[in-house]
């Protein structure tokens, strides 16, 4: 439970899953390829976030409803500014949690199929420590 916590904050801070230094992200939308602390490769497979939208989807949706609804079963509030107080937040949310949502799926992935050696590069430091070879510097 200890380790899920902690890959699950990893994953909200947006960091490797592995190492828990890299950054996932370098620009707004657009990810790394690899940790550049560790080099883990972070896209597994083609499609690989796709239940990372999925979780965006989800919950996104699941607090624009969770704001809208009340006001909607209100009878005393009219229905046009439920709507244009509902939509911003459907529009919104999906961009706002794209980030969170791909470190979140990274980290659960990772604690449900935790990485060998062979999903690191050779030129990995966390993989050339645990096979006992120094960095030379």
């Amino acid at each position: 439970m200890k380790r899920f916590l902690m890959l699950l904050m990893r994953g909200l801070l947006l960091r490797c899953p592995v190492c828990g230094q890299g950054k996932l992200f370098c620009g707004v939308f657009k990810m790394n390829e690899h940790c550049p602390v560790c080099q883990f490769k972070f896209e597994r497979e083609e499609g690989y976030y796709t239940s990372s939208m999925a979780i965006n989807l989800v919950v996104s949706e699941f607090i624009a409803a969770a704001i809208v609804l009340p006001l909607a079963a209100t009878p005393s509030i009219p229905v046009l500014p439920v709507l244009l107080i509902g939509c911003p937040f459907a529009l919104i949310l999906p961009f706002l949690f794209f980030r969170p949502s791909r470190g979140l799926w990274l980290s659960m992935d990772h604690y449900l199929n935790p990485t060998s050696g062979n999903d690191l590069p050779d030129e990995s430091p966390l993989l050339q420590r645990s096979r006992g070879i120094r960095d030379v510097k």
